[in-house]
């Protein structure tokens, strides 16, 4: 959904991973180049995202999921981006905010980390949304039985209703005193940030 919002079709996917996202993104379209710091199956280049080795403005969109947190300078990292990207270009992704430490990861970011970071890097007009909530998160890697992916199945609907339920709780102390819940709460208590 947030893809709708941009133009362009060259896409560098930073810290693909095990290329989750890859066969969708070609599928719609997409011209993709998909890098990790190590090789792999979907890894088009190995380079570190500190140091990317393409030129500057090359690419319309940058999608990054849940990579930031595992980057050891992420301002660095920001820059390096922004480099790469287009002007006007997009830069889509996730990060780590309420979430359990996790496969070696640095900097957990909260709304205004993330806002430092990226604006350090030069980019403008920010839109950052929760994602998962806390509860999803660490409950999700906590409880070793949610690793099942069954008992997960069972499990997730739980997890998001016992925080649907907190915010509803937010939404009726606010409406009380006559105000909306300001976004800073709703991003507060989010898992990871979009």
């Amino acid at each position: 959904q947030l893809l709708d919002k941009t133009y362009g079709k060259t896409v560098l996917s930073f810290g693909s991973g095990d290329g989750g996202d890859r066969s969708w993104l070609e599928h719609a379209g997409y011209d993709l180049v998909c890098f990790d710091i190590y090789p792999g199956p979907y890894t088009d280049v190995v380079c570190d995202g500190h140091e990317l080795p393409f030129a500057d403005g090359q690419f319309d969109i940058v999608v990054s999921t849940a990579v930031f947190e595992h980057l050891y300078n992420p301002f660095q990292a920001a820059r390096e981006i922004f480099r790469v990207l287009k002007p006007g270009g997009a830069l889509i992704g996730s990060a780590a905010f309420l979430e359990a430490y996790h496969a070696n990861s640095y900097f957990h970011m909260s709304h205004l980390g993330l806002t430092e970071v990226f604006t350090r890097a030069g980019f403008e007009g920010l839109e950052i949304h929760p994602g998962w909530s806390y509860v999803e998160s660490l409950n999700g890697r906590f409880w070793v039985w949610n690793n099942v992916k069954f008992i997960s199945k069972l499990t997730r609907p739980w997890r998001r209703l016992r925080y649907k339920f907190g915010m509803l709780l937010w939404k009726l102390a606010y409406g009380y005193k006559g105000r909306t819940v300001p976004d800073r709460v709703r991003l507060g208590f989010s898992g990871s940030l979009i």
